[in-house]
C-alpha cells in the first residue's frame, strides 16, 4: 500500500513539473499569479493522471495482441495512434471543464489554447514513446540472448544425457552380448546389428551441436534404434511410426529416441506380453505413446532426459510438452516445430 501511495505521489510531482513547463512555454506570465499556478497544478494532475493510466492500460492490452517480434511496425503505429487519440479526447474534455467553464474564456480562445497544448503534448508523447519503445526493444533483445544461451545449454545437457544413456556400460554390455550371440547364430543379422549400432553413434555425433533437425533424419535414427532393440529383445517389442508422407516439420535431436528408450527401460517386455508403443501425429503434436507395464525395479533415471526435452521445446515453440499417464498408457506430446524456408 505504501509503495502505491509513493508511486502515485511521485507521478503527481512529475505531472506538475511537466504541466508547469508546458504552461511556461505557452504563457510565461502565469508564474506571477499564484491562483493560476495552483489551478495549473490541479489541471496538470487531472489531465495527466487519467491520460497516464489510460495509456498504461492500452499498452498492456496491445502487448498481448500485437507482438513486437512478429509485427513491430503495426505495434508502434497502432499503440501510438490509440495513445494520441485518447490524449486528444481527454485534453479537449478537461480543457472544456477548466478553461471554458471555470476560467470563462471565449470558445475561440478555448480552441486555440487546446490546440497549442495538444501540439506540445503530442511532441512529448512521441518522445516518451520513443524512449519507452527503445527500452522495450532492448529488453526483448536481452531476453532473446538469454533464451538463446539457455537453449544452447539445454541442448548440450540433452545430448549429453542421450550420449550417456547410449554409451553407458550397461547399454554397451547388452549390445555386445547380443552381438556375440548373433555372430554364431546368424552372421547376416550380426553384420546388420553392427551397421545399425554404428549408425546410431554417427547420428549422435553429427547432430550433437544442432538445436533442431528434420523429422525425416530423426525418424531414420529412431527406426535404427528400434530395429537394434528388436534384435536384442526378439519379438517382445512392437513399436510403430505413422506420421504420414508429408513430414515437413522438425524436432529436437534425440528427443523421440529418448522417449522410446524410456519406454523400453521402464516397462516389462516379453513375447507373451510385448511392449506396444506408437509414434504418430495428432493435431499440432508429435505423440509418443506406450502401454504401461512398469518393471518392479528400474534404473534411477530421475527423468533428466524428459525434463530437458520439456524445457527445450518450451523455449523453441513457446508451448508446453504434455505428459500424461492414464488408461494404462504413458503419453508424451511434443509440439510440432514447423519447417521454414530458412531452416
Amino acid at each position: 500500500m505504501k509503495k502505491v501511495i509513493k508511486k502515485t505521489l511521485f507521478s503527481f510531482l512529475v505531472l506538475i513539473v511537466i504541466g508547469n513547463l508546458i504552461a511556461l512555454l505557452m504563457d510565461p506570465s502565469f508564474v506571477s499569479d499564484p491562483k493560476r499556478w495552483l489551478i495549473n497544478c490541479v489541471f496538470s494532475i487531472v489531465l495527466g493522471f487519467p491520460m497516464m493510466k489510460f495509456n498504461e492500460l492500452i499498452l498492456r492490452k496491445y502487448a498481448g495482441k500485437i507482438r513486437w517480434d512478429i509485427n513491430p511496425v503495426k505495434r508502434i503505429l497502432a499503440t501510438l495512434g490509440v495513445v494520441i487519440i485518447i490524449s486528444i479526447l481527454l485534453t479537449f474534455l478537461i480543457n472544456y471543464i477548466f478553461i471554458f467553464n471555470i476560467e470563462k474564456v471565449s470558445f475561440t480562445e478555448y480552441i486555440k489554447t487546446t490546440l497549442n497544448l495538444l501540439l506540445i503534448e503530442i511532441l512529448i508523447i512521441v518522445y516518451a514513446f520513443s524512449v519507452a519503445t527503445g527500452i522495450e526493444f532492448f529488453k526483448l533483445w536481452k531476453e532473446g540472448l538469454l533464451k538463446q544461451e539457455s537453449l544452447q545449454r539445454k541442448a548440450i545437457e540433452l545430448q549429453m544425457e542421450a550420449l550417456k544413456n547410449q554409451v553407458n556400460p550397461h547399454f554397451l554390455f547388452n549390445s555386445l552380448n547380443t552381438l556375440s550371440t548373433l555372430v554364431y547364430k546368424d552372421a547376416d543379422k550380426a553384420a546388420m546389428f553392427i551397421m545399425q549400432l554404428s549408425d546410431i553413434y554417427r547420428y549422435v555425433l553429427e547432430h550433437r551441436d544442432q538445436a533442431i533437425v528434420d523429422w525425416q533424419a530423426e525418424r531414420q535414427f529412431v527406426e535404427n534404434y528400434i530395429r537394434l532393440q528388436q534384435m536384442r529383445f526378439a519379438n517382445s517389442i512392437d513399436i510403430t511410426i505413422d506420421t504420414g508422407t508429408a513430414e515437413i516439420f522438425q524436432v529436437v535431436p534425440l528427443s523421440v529416441q529418448i522417449l522410446v528408450e524410456n519406454a523400453i527401460k521402464h516397462n516389462v517386455a516379453t513375447v507373451e506380453d510385448p511392449l506396444k508403443a506408437s509414434i504418430f501425429l495428432e493435431d499440432d503434436f508429435l505423440v509418443v505413446k506406450n502401454k504401461l507395464n512398469i518393471r518392479s525395479s528400474v534404473e534411477n533415471s530421475e527423468n533428466v532426459g524428459l525434463s530437458n526435452i520439456r524445457q527445450q521445446y518450451e523455449i523453441l515453440t513457446g508451448k508446453k510438452v504434455f505428459v500424461s499417464r492414464e488408461e494404462g498408457f504413458f503419453t508424451v506430446k511434443l509440439p510440432l516445430i514447423k519447417k521454414t524456408p530458412e531452416t
